[in-house]
């Protein structure tokens, strides 16, 4: 099966600066991935090449098997972008507005589905300028959504939604790709909703892609460990260190492994599981 997205040996340069230093991954069906790091790390480049809003320095990008230089109409046509900010269209109404994008389309969607429309909670005939911050992060959303694409690519998507719209907005994303095979890209920074519905976690950090883990494994088999690197099994991963307690975040881990570090060692040894923003914040500093 061909892949989502597939990023090769990617680069990008602004001037002597490298915003992304040799990327590498690919993104499947139903996949819900979460690409995380700090401001700088190259999240949004990243998403701007893949996207072909920007062109690479060096490496390939393809969407659908296809390379995004030479991307299709048929193929864009399957893609949702939610901006972190959404701008222009002041003067349009909400339902003029998307009747109009609906219009460069290769293929018509159709009628807006009534499940979006009743997530969204627009006044069709309101202003897109009198809409709140809110309000028009949920328009962008439904102008992503509205065709039901096979690949959503959301940077920040979240940032001017209130607490409970957030949780509707994950629960929307999470029952979209689960019943639907769909897959979707996240940057973002609330990673408390990123772990309640992502499938997979790339962390990156100046450019480059520091880890890459499905979410399953994070819960299996990352933990924080109390122990010196040296004692630790064949095969497990040291990823971070806590600057106060000491602890390795390590990949690999088995429960199995407790008694044997224990003896080895000759004390009690804590594990305890990572969460995602924990994990986040060692990983990438």
């Amino acid at each position: 099966m061909v892949n989502l997205i597939d990023v090769i040996e990617l680069k990008k340069n602004y001037g002597p600066r490298a915003a992304l230093a040799g990327v590498s991954f690919s993104l499947g069906a139903g996949e819900i991935v979460g690409l995380l790091g700090p401001n700088g790390a190259g999240k949004t480049t990243l998403i701007g090449c893949v996207l072909g809003f920007l062109l690479p320095s060096d490496g390939m990008v393809r969407l659908f098997g296809e390379e995004t230089a030479q991307l299709s109409a048929a193929a864009r046509g399957r893609v949702g972008f939610v901006p972190q900010t959404m701008t222009g269209f002041s003067w349009f109404k909400v339902g003029e507005l998307i009747d109009y994008l609906s219009k460069f389309y290769v293929s018509a969607p159709g009628a807006v589905p009534r499940w979006l429309l009743d997530w969204a909670g627009l006044d069709m005939k309101a202003r897109v300028k009198a809409l709140s911050g809110g309000q028009k992060q949920r328009l962008a959303i439904l102008l992503a959504m509205r065709h039901e694409p096979d690949l959503l690519v959301l940077d920040e998507p979240v940032a001017s939604l209130d607490p409970q719209a957030r949780l509707d907005f994950t629960a929307l994303i999470a029952r979209f790709c689960q019943d639907t095979g769909r897959s979707a890209l996240i940057s973002s920074h609330i990673l408390s909703d990123l772990e309640k519905i992502a499938t997979r976690a790339i962390f990156m950090r100046r450019g480059v892609i520091v880890h890459d883990t499905p979410m399953a494994r994070f819960r299996t088999a990352m933990r924080w460990v109390d122990a010196e690197r040296s004692a630790l099994p064949a095969g497990v991963a040291v990823l971070a260190e806590d600057r106060a307690t000491k602890a390795l975040l390590v990949d690999g881990w088995d429960d199995a492994m407790m008694d044997a570090l224990k003896s080895q060692l000759g004390r009690p040894v804590a594990v305890r599981n990572p969460d995602l923003e924990t994990a986040f914040l060692e990983i990438t500093r």
